[in-house]
């Protein structure tokens, strides 16, 4: 009695969710709660009345893995113990990831009775994570990829390329007179040009397509599955899109331009940098040449 005491205490006062299910077979549309403790009702903002009796799939939703789902049903079907993490909702329709600890009950006859989830929230935790994965793989200033991970990316495309005989271009960008700018306004116009400049040139760009900033005023584009000719096009549009686009900064309106350098994937290239030697030369080719212009690669 005294034992059993100390569970329901335990159980009630524990900062972890525990969530109890009977052992409806899933076929038949189990399992369904049967208990809830205080901490899964904080936590998810479902009163227990509202949710035993429902299956746990109600705390699912769009973004919550397949596959992770598929592993925690194989283990209950096998009557297995299980630990994993989930994204779960909670009743406001928040996101939530949950470390699981799905474990199964017998009954003194060693029939499988009921499946226990300790749950424990990681949210916060996965939070963080996400940010400082995107401070380590986006340039801070424009929120594109930085150089680090752009050439990451380029490195797969151009070995995927390779492998799959598949047409690849890339687009050296450089802005024109950017130090006359930030002479002429201050570093924090120039700051505000760069990132105008970025979200320019991404208006026009395929969900496959990659575009990063490698330097000062530089920034470069990946075009996989695709062919100069193509490439060409594209930057043509990129450099009449930033002609018509007057950039009104405060109360200034500058009007920029920029110099585009292309070069595609050759049979003689053994790796992705030959082909960024090659649209960088092409750049200063275009600005060499007069700038607000593209070049392709000789």
């Amino acid at each position: 009695m005294q034992l059993e005491w100390i569970f329901r205490s335990l159980v009630a006062n524990t900062n972890d969710v525990i969530m109890v299910m009977d052992a409806t077979p899933l076929e038949e549309g189990g399992p369904k709660i049967v208990y809830v403790n205080p901490a899964f009702e904080q936590l998810m903002g479902y009163s227990a009345a509202e949710v035993i009796g429902q299956n746990p799939k109600l705390l699912q939703g769009p973004d919550t893995d397949d596959k992770t789902r598929y592993k925690i049903r194989q283990a209950m079907r096998n009557g297995k113990a299980i630990r994993t993490q989930i994204l779960n909702y909670d009743k406001e329709g928040n996101q939530l990831w949950l470390d699981i600890n799905l474990v199964p009950l017998f009954d003194e006859q060693g029939e499988l009775a009921y499946y226990a989830a300790i749950e424990r929230d990681l949210t916060e935790h996965k939070q963080m994570q996400s940010r400082l994965e995107n401070m380590a793989t986006t340039d801070s200033l424009t929120g594109l990829l930085n150089r680090q991970a752009f050439m990451h990316r380029a490195e797969q495309e151009f070995s995927r390329a390779r492998r799959f005989s598949r047409p690849l271009s890339m687009v050296m960008i450089d802005v024109d007179h950017f130090k006359s700018i930030n002479d002429e306004y201050g570093h924090a116009v120039g700051d505000q040009v760069l990132r105008a400049m970025g979200k320019v040139c991404q208006a026009r760009l395929r969900d496959s397509d990659c575009l990063g900033r490698v330097g000062g005023e530089e920034f470069v584009l990946l075009l996989p599955d695709t062919p100069q000719a193509n490439a060409m096009y594209v930057a043509e549009r990129m450099r009449e899109s930033l002609v018509n686009s007057p950039m009104r900064l405060d109360n200034l309106v500058l009007s920029i331009t920029a110099s585009f350098g292309v070069a595609s994937l050759r049979d003689e290239d053994i790796d992705f940098n030959t082909v960024l030697a090659r649209a960088d030369a092409a750049m200063y080719n275009a600005k060499h040449g007069g700038r607000n212009q593209v070049k392709s690669a000789a």
